[in-house]
């Protein structure tokens, strides 16, 4: 062996190349912002393997299929933007929407770290205005800047810890505060999608049976945030209880529907 190399090189098996070329399908349609230059890592492999390897992993690899999101290509440059000032610790002035409907308000923020759930990327940060840790949703970011600027992160700070302790205090609070208890019944795939909402799983209680589930959740909140929710599903999602709720759902169908007679 040349004196050039440091150890014996690399051989992958096949299982080894699938796992790496399916991460990269996936990572592309995820909006990784990195993308290209994994495939161009896994380009280099391809161009050493026989031609026998080459077809035989591209057999497997066509064998999983992943659909895109319709964002990717807006929101990768972002990300890449993002990835960097996490790395750098450099503070980030942001313009950003609470909902979709509402207007960008100007944030002065920490960045912390990336998170990626059920198709949507998320971005722990300190936030200045508020003066506490809040997490938001990168395509609610209408445009960033940055400052220059660096911070010093917590020691020790990890944002699955900090998403669990967000958690169990909001499950705090659940108990401490009067709640009432909401019941849905509906299709399987509707309530995975509303139970795996990761505002409403603190106040998850059960999924009794396939087709029902149940929340104890404040008032509050759930005239906050259910009745639009719910109402994005159609008919494939039935409130049981409580009266409360059923009434929002049926107002706010009643103002969309004068909205769009007039």
């Amino acid at each position: 062996m040349p004196d050039t190399f440091l150890s014996v090189p690399l051989f992958f098996e096949l299982t080894e190349l699938k796992a790496m070329e399916h991460s990269a399908l996936l990572a592309r349609h995820a909006d990784y912002p990195f993308t290209d230059a994994l495939e161009k890592a896994l380009s280099k492999i391809e161009h050493r393997l026989q031609e026998s390897q080459l077809e035989d992993l591209r057999r497997h690899v066509g064998s999983i299929n992943v659909l895109s999101s319709s964002q990717g290509i807006l929101l990768q440059p972002l990300l890449r933007e993002l990835e960097q000032a996490v790395a750098k610790r450099e503070t980030l002035i942001l313009h950003y929407a609470k909902s979709s409907s509402s207007s960008a308000q100007e944030r002065h923020i920490d960045p912390y770290g990336l998170i990626y759930r059920l198709g949507k990327w998320y971005l722990t940060a300190y936030c200045h205005t508020r003066k506490a840790l809040r997490v938001f949703r990168v395509d609610r970011m209408k445009s960033l800047s940055l400052t220059g600027r660096t911070f010093e992160m917590p020691e020790h700070f990890s944002v699955q810890d900090y998403l669990s302790n967000v958690h169990e205090h909001q499950d705090q609070v659940t108990m401490d505060t009067p709640s009432v208890t909401v019941r849905l019944q509906g299709h399987t795939e509707a309530l995975d999608a509303i139970c795996n909402q990761w505002f409403l799983q603190p106040y998850l209680v059960v999924r009794r049976i396939e087709y029902e589930a149940e929340f104890h959740i404040q008032p509050g909140r759930m005239m906050k945030y259910m009745p639009y929710l719910l109402l994005s599903f159609g008919r494939s999602i039935n409130v049981l209880e409580p009266k409360e709720l059923r009434s929002a759902l049926s107002e706010t169908a009643r103002d969309l529907a004068n909205y769009y007679d007039e």
